[in-house]
C-alpha cells in the first residue's frame, strides 16, 4: 500500500473520517508471508503457523462471521490454536463465540484463548454493570434507545493468563506479549519478530488516542507513551492497529508511533507541572498548549477523542474531582442553582444574550446561558429551542465523535421536553 493510501482513513464508503476508523470494513489483505489482516470494525490478524493458526483479536460478535468466512474462502483452512485478547473491549473479543463455535462445527479442539490477568476483572465489571454500559455508549456512539450491545453471552473468558511479557510459540513461530496500560489497564500489544510484523491493539488507531474518553474509566497516558516507544526500539516493519487500514515502512512506522507517544508525553507533563504549581484544573485547560506541528499528523486528528479530554484525564490520574470552587465542595443541585438564579436575573435578557453570542460565533458560552435558563424555567420553550439549536448547531461543526454524541444527546432531550411541552 503507498503511503498516501495509507495516510487516507476516508475511504469507507465514503463515510466521514470517524466512521471509516471505527465502522471500517476492508477486505482482508495478505500483509507479510502467512499473515492476513482483517481491517472490520475492530480489526483481527490471523497469523499461519506450520499447520496452525493465532489470531489477535476476535473482531466484534456482528462482524466476526464475516471474517471467519473470508479467512476460510481467501486464505487457510488450518485449525485456531491460539486466541489473543489485546484488550477486554467487545469489538475486540465479543467475536470468539464465533471463532469457538466454528471450531465446534468443524469439530476440531476449541481454540485457547490467552489474555492480561486484568481482563477477566473488566469483563466482570461489564457483567455488574451491563445496563449502564449500554447507556453510556448509546450516548457516546450516538446510538438509537433501544440498542443494547452488552450481552453477558459475549463475554468468553481467557485460559490463559500472564503479568508482564508472555512468549508463545505456536507452529514453531514465536510470539511476544507485552503488558502496558494505556486506552485500558488489561492491554496487549504483539510482535512477531520473524516476520516483523506488530499488533497494536487500541494502542494505535489512526487518531488521536482514546486517552481521555469523558464517558469512560481511567486511561493512562504516559504508561500509553511509553508502551508506543517500546514499540518502536523493535523497528516494525508493519503495524496493524486495533482500528483502520495496514500501515507499512518502517520509517513511516516510526514517525507514527514516536509521534503518538510525544504527544501524549507533552498533555502529561503539562499538566503534571501545573498541578505541581498549585493550579486547578479549568486553568489548566486554559493554559494547554497542543503542538501545532504534531497536531497536524494524519494519525493524530481529533476525530475521537479529543486532546482536552486527555488532559483532563491525566489529571483524574493524579487528583480529585474537586475543581478549586469551595462551593462545589459541597453543592447545590445545577436546577436549584439555575432556579435560586432566575429568581434574581430576567431570563428573557440572558436568552437575548445567548442569541448574541450565538452570532458572534461563541456557540459554548450561549450554550451555558441557555442550559442555565431551561433549568431554572423548566417550561420555557423558547429556553428549550435555542438550548436544542445551538447544540444541533455545535454538532455539524464537531470533530471528536465523543463530543458529538453528547451533543446529538441534548438535541435528542430537547426535542423530547418540547414534545412534552407541546402536548401539555
Amino acid at each position: 500500500m503507498a503511503d498516501q493510501e495509507q495516510l487516507d482513513v476516508r475511504n469507507a464508503a465514503g463515510k466521514p473520517p470517524e466512521e471509516a476508523l471505527f465502522f471500517y470494513q476492508g477486505e482482508s489483505e495478505v500483509v507479510a508471508p502467512g499473515v492476513f489482516f482483517f481491517p472490520k470494525m475492530g480489526t483481527s490478524t490471523v497469523f499461519e503457523c506450520d499447520d496452525r493458526l493465532v489470531v489477535v483479536d476476535t473482531s466484534p460478535r456482528w462482524v466476526a462471521p464475516r471474517t471467519i468466512e473470508e479467512l476460510r474462502e481467501k486464505h487457510s483452512k488450518a485449525p485456531v490454536e491460539t486466541i489473543v485478547y489485546t484488550h477486554g473491549h467487545i469489538d475486540h473479543t465479543s467475536g470468539a463465540v464465533g471463532w469457538r463455535a466454528e471450531a465446534e462445527e468443524r469439530k476440531l479442539p476449541r481454540p485457547r484463548i490467552v489474555a492480561h490477568e486484568d481482563l477477566a476483572n473488566r469483563f466482570d465489571r461489564y457483567k455488574l454493570l451491563r445496563e449502564q454500559n449500554n447507556f453510556i455508549n448509546r450516548v457516546q456512539f450516538d446510538l438509537p434507545e433501544h440498542m443494547g450491545m452488552w450481552d453477558d453471552s459475549n463475554w468468553v473468558y481467557p485460559d490463559v493468563t500472564y503479568r508482564d511479557v508472555l512468549n508463545l510459540e505456536v507452529g514453531g513461530e514465536r510470539f511476544e506479549l507485552y503488558h502496558a496500560r494505556g486506552e485500558t489497564d488489561d492491554e496487549t500489544w504483539v510482535w512477531c519478530a520473524s516476520r516483523r510484523v506488530l499488533c497494536t491493539g487500541d494502542t494505535f488507531v489512526w487518531s488521536s488516542p482514546n486517552a481521555g474518553n469523558p464517558y469512560k474509566v481511567q486511561r493512562y497516558a504516559k504508561d500509553w507513551a511509553d508502551a508506543l516507544e517500546r514499540m518502536a526500539g523493535l523497528r516494525p516493519e508493519v503495524l496493524l492497529p486495533g482500528h483502520g487500514p495496514v500501515m507499512q515502512g518502517e520509517s513511516l512506522i516510526q514517525d507514527a508511533l514516536l509521534s503518538t507517544a510525544q504527544w501524549l508525553r507533552t498533555i502529561h507533563d503539562q499538566v503534571v507541572e501545573k498541578m505541581n504549581e498549585g493550579k486547578w484544573l479549568e486553568d489548566i485547560i486554559r493554559e494547554m498548549e497542543y503542538p501545532e506541528e504534531l497536531a497536524k499528523k494524519p494519525w493524530l486528528q481529533p476525530i475521537y477523542d479529543h486532546p482536552e479530554f486527555i488532559a483532563r484525564n491525566v489529571y483524574r490520574l493524579y487528583g480529585g474531582w474537586y475543581d478549586g470552587d469551595p462551593a462545589h465542595i459541597l453543592p447545590a443541585h445545577s436546577d436549584d442553582v439555575a432556579r435560586e438564579l432566575m429568581g434574581a436575573v430576567d431570563s428573557k435578557s440572558l436568552l437575548e444574550r445567548a442569541r448574541k453570542l450565538r452570532e458572534d460565533g461563541d456557540l459554548q458560552m450561549a450554550c451555558h446561558l441557555a442550559d442555565w435558563v431551561k433549568k431554572g424555567e423548566p417550561e420555557n420553550r423558547e429556553a428549550w429551542e435555542l438550548f436544542r439549536d445551538l447544540f444541533a448547531e455545535r454538532a455539524k461543526v464537531e470533530r471528536s465523535l465523543m463530543a458529538r454524541g453528547a451533543f446529538h444527546r441534548a438535541v435528542r432531550l430537547a426535542e423530547a421536553h418540547l414534545a412534552e411541552l407541546r402536548s401539555a
